[in-house]
């Protein structure tokens, strides 16, 4: 079990305290995050980055290239004079200045046609880095939904800070995700280091990552499961719901059985195709009794499970994106004190949500319809 666990559904608290351990922090401060941007609330993460550096913490920080395409090479290198090291995962095309070509993105390409090096640079550049982790001096971890940037501080989100043993779990991810991103002088260190870094990744561990396809495989398959043998409750809350065909039947055959299935997803979506894709699944899933809110006030972004008594808090959506492309990252809760925070602030969200009805899916707009079905065979891109 953690020693403590903190949920935080409010982004700009969530926020507070990583600065504030950030800036007590005495020997290392790791972040990988997906968006990263240099506004407001990036600044303040920094400085408190910068503070710690000055100190001799050992400060690593890791971007998407495609989350976060602003990071240049001229950035790392000013980051690099703050004794801050910093990489990028999948620079989009290149980092501007550096030796981290073309060819590096795309592999041992060269010999093949112009369409065929874009559609490999398509595959790759699908595959990105959707961790949002920071890790304090190895002993301390925040996870969540949350991005550093000041959009995402009025977004309805999801994150809790863990301490205990499996922390260090989180820091071997870690290194694996370093070894793999690209620096100032483009080289990358072989991936077999990193794999065996996760060899000894325990099959009850509270930490849940993707690194390895074993661990895909693994993570995808205990979804299933938990939702397949649910007893009382599966409540599920996911800002992009664009699920797999097992994960449909496992909700399907939750609610035949009795158990109260329960989907939270955002009526308003930042990116609006996914609501058309998502909303095509409504109809066969209501049918069988699940339950379907959409949330009104502003973007839900959070990603938890809430499954019996057993919870999830992390960065895996319930969508193809995440079950089979991007690196996720998600913390398995066991304190009771979690478990209820979670089943309260659930049911507050429902509150501010309304239920979905076949009368409303109906009434959708034509051009909405088209959408979804414009989309769908594209939905492992979105």
């Amino acid at each position: 079990m953690w020693i403590s666990e903190q949920v935080c559904s409010d982004a700009q608290k969530h926020f507070d305290s990583v600065c504030s351990a950030i800036l007590a922090a005495r020997s290392s401060v790791l972040v990988e995050m997906y968006i990263f941007r240099q506004d407001a609330l990036g600044l303040r993460l920094l400085e408190a980055m910068r503070s710690a550096a000055r100190r001799g913490v050992d400060v690593r920080v890791v971007v998407d290239g495609f989350g976060s395409p602003a990071w240049s090479s001229s950035f790392l290198r000013s980051l690099a004079r703050d004794k801050i090291s910093a990489r990028v995962y999948h620079p989009v095309l290149h980092l501007p200045g550096s030796r981290v070509s073309e060819s590096r993105v795309l592999g041992d390409a060269r010999h093949l046609s112009v369409l065929s090096r874009l559609l490999v640079f398509a595959s790759r550049l699908n595959k990105r880095n959707h961790r949002k982790l920071i890790i304090v001096d190895q002993l301390t971890a925040f996870v969540g939904s949350c991005n550093v940037t000041d959009l995402h501080k009025r977004w309805r989100e999801t994150a809790v800070r863990v301490s205990g043993s499996d922390v260090s779990e989180l820091c071997s991810s870690f290194e694996v995700i370093w070894r793999r991103s690209s620096y100032l002088d483009g080289a990358l260190p072989g991936l077999l280091r990193g794999r065996k870094l996760l060899s000894g990744l325990r099959h009850g561990s509270l930490v849940r990552v993707n690194c390895t396809r074993r661990l895909r495989r693994r993570h995808n398959a205990e979804i299933v499961a938990r939702i397949e043998n649910a007893v009382d409750r599966v409540w599920v809350t996911t800002a992009y719901f664009v699920p797999s065909a097992s994960i449909v039947a496992a909700l399907i055959n939750a609610a035949k059985k009795g158990c109260d299935v329960r989907l939270l997803l955002p009526g308003k979506n930042d990116v609006g195709l996914v609501s058309c894709v998502s909303r095509m699944f409504y109809f066969g899933l209501m049918r069988y009794g699940v339950k379907i809110y959409e949330y009104q006030p502003e973007m839900l972004h959070a990603k938890t499970l809430l499954i019996d008594h057993w919870a999830s808090v992390g960065t895996t959506n319930l969508n193809h994106r995440s079950l089979y492309h991007d690196l996720e990252v998600d913390i398995t809760l066991t304190g009771r004190e979690s478990l209820d925070e979670l089943a309260r602030q659930f049911l507050i969200d429902l509150a501010t949500s309304y239920r979905v009805t076949s009368e409303r899916l109906r009434s959708r707009p034509l051009i909405e319809k088209f959408s979804g079905y414009l989309v769908y065979p594209f939905r492992t891109f979105i």
